[in-house]
């Protein structure tokens, strides 16, 4: 019996001898970790959400695309052992169920399917995860972890923004409009290559941020979340992202609504005293904000319009999903713009997939809110509730900025949105167990 127990790491030790001599000491030490880290999650898939929330940002897309296809592969293989049921038994899952169903037929039906499924297979792969974290996440320790680690990555991007700024990073002429804001030298992008894009990931963490702050109990605890707060949103002051601003402010304003009405009263006295400490260059960005000889809102007005044409020639089911197809269809009607995509989310999805598209989108978001304010918010538990209104105040921000820039685009961005619909999920289930977080 003992010779047999000798064989498995027998044969281990042989084969990583092999690999050793005849890979690179570098390399070697990648796929040793990465053996580790496989072996670690096939014991407990929890490693691997938390390892993907901290990842995500820091990783290319398309390993950020293999790792969630990995999770879902570990999920289904773990399925197999095990009564599990993907789906939530929750109002939400009948339309996320007919939106997935609704991109499918999309991508079939598409002007170009083979560039509709690169923005398919982003989508099928985040909701996949979705559901991974769903059926994995089951008390409110492993909830706070979770958070707790999106907290982290954030603050690590955030602090790699405010480190461009110090070294004074070159910045792309057509992120500003020099004429109008002569004094902006640096826009923050941190790992994202862009700042609007980083400052659409700020927003949806940043009341997730604050809600730990909100509802922790010790003051070491309070002290720490607050300044981790303030670190992100320093960040998302210095993107100069205009529509980050109104989606923050968007989703502070859902926090307040949801957590507590009486500091309304505080909001505007608070937001004039923050203004006057801030410096002449962000205030100027803010005044630039309905300016329309600036050269960015000028560019906005004139897509929004060639698409709303697109959207009346191809009114009730669009031109198929995914900015591929947009982008082919935009430069027949003007080629002097080669764009990606409108700069505005609900007319992206109305050009993309008409506007079926667009109402079962909107049904969506309005079943997420309606079932979360009636199960999660208007509960007892204070804990369900603090971190319920930072999710949906996260998701608010990203659906304001939504209304100036197509947020729905980029897999890292993509998958954080549904991550946040998954918190929501995961809470659902969570709610009406007594576990205390301190």
């Amino acid at each position: 019996m003992k010779k047999k127990e000798l064989i498995l790491p027998i044969g281990l030790g042989i084969i990583f001898s092999l690999i050793y001599y005849k890979l690179p000491l570098n390399y070697f030490v990648l796929f040793l970790l990465g053996t580790m880290g496989v072996v670690l999650i096939l014991h407990d898939i929890r490693l691997g959400i938390f390892a993907a929330v901290i990842l995500l940002p820091f990783m290319p897309d398309m390993l950020n695309l293999l790792y969630m296809i990995f999770m879902v592969g570990v999920y289904l293989y773990k399925a197999l052992f095990k009564d599990i049921n993907p789906l939530t038994k929750e109002p939400m899952d009948l339309p996320i169920l007919v939106f997935a169903l609704l991109i499918l037929i999309s991508t079939i039906t598409s002007i170009d399917p083979l560039g509709s499924f690169r923005d398919l297979a982003i989508h099928l792969t985040a909701m996949g995860f979705m559901f991974v974290l769903v059926n994995s996440i089951k008390t409110k320790k492993d909830f706070n972890i979770l958070i707790t680690f999106l907290v982290i990555a954030a603050t690590l991007v955030a602090l790699y923004g405010l480190y461009q700024y110090k070294v004074g990073v070159d910045m792309e002429d057509k992120w500003v409009d020099a004429a109008n804001n002569p004094d902006v030298k640096t826009r923050v992008f941190s790992v994202f290559g862009n700042p609007n894009i980083l400052a659409e990931y700020l927003i949806m963490i940043i009341p997730i941020s604050i809600s730990l702050f909100w509802y922790s109990k010790k003051l070491h605890k309070k002290a720490i979340f607050l300044g981790i707060s303030l670190i992100l949103m320093l960040a998302l002051v210095l993107t100069l992202s205009r529509g980050g601003w109104i989606g923050f402010a968007f989703g502070i304003l859902i926090f307040v609504i949801l957590i507590e009405k009486k500091l309304l009263l505080s909001i505007i006295p608070l937001v004039l005293g923050g203004l006057y400490f801030l410096p002449q260059s962000i205030l100027n960005r803010i005044s630039s904000i309905g300016n329309l000889r600036d050269s960015s809102n000028a560019y906005r007005l004139k897509m929004w319009g060639i698409t709303l044409d697109i959207i009346r020639d191809n009114w009730l089911v669009g031109v198929g999903f995914g900015y591929i197809p947009f982008k082919h269809t935009f430069e027949t009607y003007i080629r002097t713009m080669p764009v990606y995509h409108s700069h505005n989310t609900y007319l992206q999805i109305t050009g993309e997939m008409g506007i079926l598209g667009l109402i079962v989108f909107l049904g969506l978001i309005f079943i997420i809110y309606k079932y979360s304010i009636k199960r999660l918010i208007k509960g007892e538990d204070r804990y369900i509730r603090t971190m319920a209104a930072g999710v949906l105040a996260g998701l608010a921000a990203l659906l304001g900025h939504g209304a100036v820039e197509s947020v729905l685009y980029l897999p890292r961005i993509i998958i954080t949105f549904w991550t946040l619909v998954a918190l929501l999920l995961a809470l659902m289930r969570i709610s009406g167990k007594p576990e205390e977080i301190g």
